[in-house]
């Protein structure tokens, strides 16, 4: 492809040269010849194996070591985007050769994806993926702070020990034992009242509803006094806001806001914040941290 449209836009600029060279004054000539001869010089820098975010990683001397598609100028594989996106990227590994792994570029962003279950188990169990950047909405919404989305260090460490003696130990999670069967069965018994009802279930809301009073019980215990409606409202639009396309990803657009992201993430971190820290301020006040609960 990259030989075909360096052969095409040589093949326009010659015959601009033509055209331009006849009859027209020579700084005129000069001035469009420049401005032609730009998209033909050009296509070596934008041209390559994963797109031009890649530019400067890729490897002249051993061009099979990256392998991707070449994709738009600016856009990358962006436009190729969208719904079974994932349908998609095997599609392309697979015409590629590239499955286990693939480079390409969303923006400026530059990307890896692999097809191949034993190098997608080596990057997940490895210490590859620990300082993947993270989406816009999630540090917005204070993800960057969380075991999942934190950066690889004494930070992510220290979070993991907590979560391994504090939330995952044999003994807490043999502990939780009743709350998660109480749950699963309320959940089963949503189902059902869906079920007879309209005869269709949307799984997401139960699953949803589900997983919060997981957390909020686990974390918090039974008798946390917050409204769950409410919060289950506030987790809702987390979900949206972390799945919603948003162009800061892949640009670096960092005073522009085109999807308004950015106000209802830190309009909802705002809510979230007060309705925990109130959770914590009545537990310090009523001595659970000192009584172990």
């Amino acid at each position: 492809m990259k030989s075909i449209l360096a052969s095409l836009s040589f093949i326009i600029f010659c015959s601009v040269v033509v055209v331009i060279t006849h009859q027209t004054p020579w700084p005129v000539a000069l001035l469009l010849l420049s401005l032609s001869s730009f998209p033909a010089f050009s296509l070596n820098y934008w041209l390559v194996p994963g797109g031009f975010a890649w530019r400067n990683h890729h490897d002249n001397q051993n061009p099979s070591k990256l392998r991707g598609p070449i994709g738009w100028p600016v856009l990358g594989t962006l436009p190729q985007m969208g719904s079974l996106a994932h349908r998609k990227l095997a599609s392309m590994a697979a015409s590629f050769g590239a499955t286990k792994l693939m480079a390409f570029s969303l923006g400026s962003t530059r990307v890896i994806i692999s097809s191949h279950p034993d190098t997608a188990r080596e990057i997940l169990c490895g210490s590859s993926f620990a300082d993947r950047p993270i989406k816009e909405s999630a540090r917005l919404l204070m993800f960057e702070r969380a075991i999942g989305f934190a950066p690889s260090g004494e930070y992510w460490r220290h979070l993991r020990r907590i979560a391994a003696n504090h939330m995952f130990s044999p003994r807490k999670i043999s502990a939780l034992e009743p709350l998660r069967q109480r749950l699963a069965n309320e959940m089963l018994a949503e189902v059902r009242e869906e079920m007879e009802e309209r005869r269709v279930v949307v799984l997401r809301g139960i699953l949803q509803r589900g997983s919060l009073g997981n957390v909020l019980e686990s974390v918090f215990g039974s008798d946390v006094c917050v409204e769950r409606e409410e919060l289950g409202f506030m987790v809702k639009e987390g979900f949206d806001l972390i799945a919603k396309f948003n162009l800061d990803d892949y640009f670096p657009l960092r005073f522009l806001d085109f999807h308004g992201v950015k106000r209802r993430c830190c309009k909802l971190a705002g809510k979230v914040n007060r309705v925990v820290g109130q959770i914590v301020k009545e537990r310090k006040k009523d001595g659970d941290s000192r009584s172990g609960k």
